[in-house]
């Protein structure tokens, strides 16, 4: 077993060398366990060195240097081990002479007293220091090897029954394999926590796996990208040219693509993109070869059919959703053409306006009954365009016709909006759905579809391909479904572009509304939201002018224009509107890093925010801090808990560090375990992104040249609609004019429109 090999403090023994040149090593046992946290790792320990790694200073720790601290990252550390550490010596003011460390890999006990002691540990129930004592006694100083590969050695020693020991020969052989890949792993320059969570996903004796294609690393590893793994390939002495190479950044290409939204990549562009993560180091053959073989192995899918213009190269999961997406919807229009019977009619609507005290305008009349009258259909338009007139009264005579209608939208918020809006209910489309944990999948499909007359899908825009998919597929025969979304938002976070490629098709029956109408004349917050996408500067109230909804305080610098954020929210805003800035403001910067980006933004408020709070139940888990109170919002689709990637919610409460948090999200209270709270984010201020769907009472929007590469007009469209009654610009009118002015769009790579097209010209 190479980690248990002796060798010197100059030589670590790691594979391709000494990941950490520069780094001392200290090598002995665990002789004492001061503090460990399971959640950071971060570990107090004695540490009793083995001859040649002692102190260099000893008399400045214990007694003659027989024990020395140490401090860092372990996984398990267990009073026995022997433990091999990587780090630097230190003396701290406050705690004296250390060892601090950042990578420790676990050797197997060197003598017979060390045995006993690893035995005994927690590592192996029912092994108390009497029995571990008869077992070393029998077996020796090879004791762990000879458990691992002759186990009938243990037969009759006394008091080993026969649970125990099969547990007994599990566990060691699982430790001694785990020893050995932490080994391998830390010399593959991986941190404590990555070694962690590469043992998660491929196993304790993942060392031969992993030398077979270091580029496993990386799959489904969190924290390990294609870069750490390329560099782990070359310590292991991989050829830069190498045909594993090749297909890896291949792959790892085409998941950076769908990362920023693309359903696939023409051909030559995912050879373009792969060329440039390699840095140019891979011969084109090796590239097209490559790229062969993953189509041939069924690991990537190419379309070669001469519709889409070019060879499209996809991933097996997004071609299949974006196929059947295609099929499905091309089979709700092809039924009757689109249209359906007429659920009202003119004088069914003329009452309707009358009970609600309104008057439509002559293309929003048409918009109700046109609507009424489709079995798919498409309506668009931008804020105070009234679509959401339009949908309350498509929904009103709809169940006034008896239908069973059935509200839904890609997150909570959005669900939520759209639920006060029409007063019913609305559904995330992941409840509308019924996702069963047991199953991994959802309740309704082709086999068990949606039981509605009607469903009615609002911010189509946020809808991905992969979830759009599911969705249509569990619409049945006999039920239409009217889509709703603004084409000028943003696009979803995952991949696709559902509701600009149904536009695009024009396949769909499509109402546009255009017009603002007149409630709404008076808010710059609509008026300012058209001019952007136009082109066109905001507006402004003159000063001295009556309350408006919409201002810009000036902050040339980014520094100052993050005082001037934290002053507006917390004080101008309550002060000037009655706002609550716990409750209803919300921070929306295009970017997480600088002085006005999310993460900086967050501990500000949150600080601020803290004499509000004060005493209020904390928790610090790796590195970061929760207190009750704390705005928050889930980063990840987490099926089995039932949150979304956008949910926002506040930490409700905090029992303990073991047992985590819990957060009150709008429909539901939810535990967050230690282990999950990556899933979560500070919320006082999010990335317009991050938005979508959802509306508050007040936004501010920091707007400033460092964030340059972000300032673009449909992000600030989008930020600018999230607000309800008070949008605050923050920043430079440089970067104002920045945003205004580049209406550059990165186009998304995607062939749905053209299969729907192609699918209803011939009829299948």
């Amino acid at each position: 077993m190479a980690a248990a090999s002796a060798s010197s403090p100059q030589d670590p023994g790691f594979p391709g060398g000494d990941p950490e040149a520069a780094q001392q090593v200290l090598q002995g046992t665990i002789e004492l366990v001061t503090f460990h946290s399971k959640e950071t790792l971060y570990s107090v320990l004695k540490i009793a060195p083995e001859k040649g790694y002692e102190d260099p200073e000893p008399f400045s720790g214990d007694l003659f240097g027989a024990r020395v601290a140490a401090v860092g990252p372990l996984p398990e550390p267990l009073e026995g081990l022997r433990v091999r550490l990587l780090g630097r010596w230190s003396n701290s003011r406050k705690h004296g002479r250390q060892f601090e460390f950042e990578a420790a890999s676990v050797l197997p006990p060197s003598d017979t007293d060390g045995l006993v002691r690893y035995l005994s540990s927690r590592a192996f129930p029912g092994v108390g220091e009497v029995l571990a004592g008869r077992i070393v006694s029998r077996l020796g100083e090879r004791t762990l090897e000879t458990i691992r590969d002759d186990p009938a050695q243990l037969s009759g020693i006394p008091g080993l029954r026969a649970d125990v020991r099969a547990e007994l020969v599990e566990r060691v052989r699982s430790e001694l394999a785990a020893h050995r890949s932490r080994a391998f792993l830390h010399g593959l320059g991986l941190g404590p926590r990555q070694v962690e969570a590469v043992l998660e996903r491929h196993g304790a004796d993942c060392e031969a796996l992993l030398r077979e294609n270091p580029y496993r690393l990386a799959h489904g590893v969190s924290g390990i990208g294609f870069q750490i793994a390329d560099r782990a390939a070359q310590r292991l002495g991989m050829p830069r040219d190498s045909m594993e190479r090749a297909r890896a950044g291949m792959l790892f290409a085409q998941q950076e693509a769908e990362s920023n939204g693309h359903t696939c990549l023409p051909r030559e562009e995912l050879l373009r993109s792969a060329d440039r993560l390699l840095r140019g180091e891979m011969p084109a053959a090796n590239f097209e070869r490559g790229l062969d073989e993953l189509v041939a192995g069924r690991e990537l899918v190419q379309e070669t059919e001469a519709r889409f213009g070019a060879r499209l190269v996809y991933s097996p999961m997004l071609h299949a959703c974006e196929s059947a997406l295609a099929r499905n919807v091309a089979r709700l229009v092809a039924t009757e053409g689109g249209r359906a019977r007429p659920l009202a009619g003119e004088r069914e609507l003329a009452d309707a306006e009358r009970r609600m005290g309104i008057e439509l305008h002559p293309l929003q009349r048409e918009a109700v009954l046109g609507l009424l009258a489709s079995r798919v259909a498409l309506l668009t338009g931008g804020p105070g365009v009234g679509k959401t007139t339009i949908v309350r009264l498509v929904v009103q005579l709809a169940e006034g016709a008896g239908a069973k209608v059935a509200l839904a939208s890609p997150t909570g918020r959005a669900a939520k909006r759209l639920a006060e809006a029409t007063g019913r209910e609305a559904k995330t489309i992941h409840r509308l759905l019924g996702y069963d944990p047991l199953e991994h999948g959802f309740t309704h499909d082709e086999k068990r579809p949606l039981k509605a007359d009607l469903i009615v899908i609002d911010e189509l825009s946020m809808l991905d391909v992969t979830l759009a998919h599911q969705l249509v597929k569990a619409i049945g025969p006999d039920t239409r479904v009217v889509f709703v979304g603004d084409p000028d938002q943003l696009p979803s976070v995952m991949a696709g572009s559902v509701l600009a490629d149904l536009l695009d098709s024009g396949c769909l029956p499509t109402w546009r509304l255009t017009r603002i109408y007149r409630q709404d004349e008076r808010s710059l917050i609509v008026e300012n939201a058209h001019r952007i996408l136009r082109g066109e500067m905001p507006v402004f109230p003159e000063r001295g002018a009556a309350l408006s909804d919409f201002y810009f305080f000036p902050a040339d610098e980014d520094a100052a224009a993050a005082d001037r954020v934290v002053e507006v929210v917390t004080e101008r805003i309550p002060q000037r509107f009655g706002f609550d800035w716990l409750e209803e403001v919300q921070v929306l910067s295009p970017m997480y890093r600088g002085d006005c980006g999310v993460d900086n933004l967050n501990e500000r408020l949150r600080a601020a925010g803290s004499e509000r709070r004060r005493g209020s139940r904390e928790l610090v888990l790796r590195g970061r801090t929760w207190r009750v109170g704390d705005r928050v919002i889930q980063t990840r689709n987490d099926y089995d808990r039932q949150v979304f990637n956008g949910d926002m919610g506040r930490i409700s409460r905090i029992p303990s560090e073991e047992d985590g948090l819990f957060v009150q999200f709008p429909e539901q209270e939810v535990l967050y375990e230690p282990e999950d709270l990556g899933d979560l984010q500070l919320a006082f201020a999010i990335t317009v992104h991050r938005s979508q769907g959802g509306e508050f009472p007040a936004v501010v929007i920091p707007l400033v040249t460092q964030h340059y590469m972000m300032l673009q007009r449909h992000l600030f469209y989008t930020a600018i609609t999230r607000a309800k009654k008070l949008v605050v610009l923050v920043g430079s009118l440089r970067a104002l004019k920045m945003a205004v002015d580049n209406a550059e769009q990165n186009r998304r790579e995607s062939a749905l429109r053209d299969r729907l097209r192609a699918l209803l010209r011939s009829g299948a």
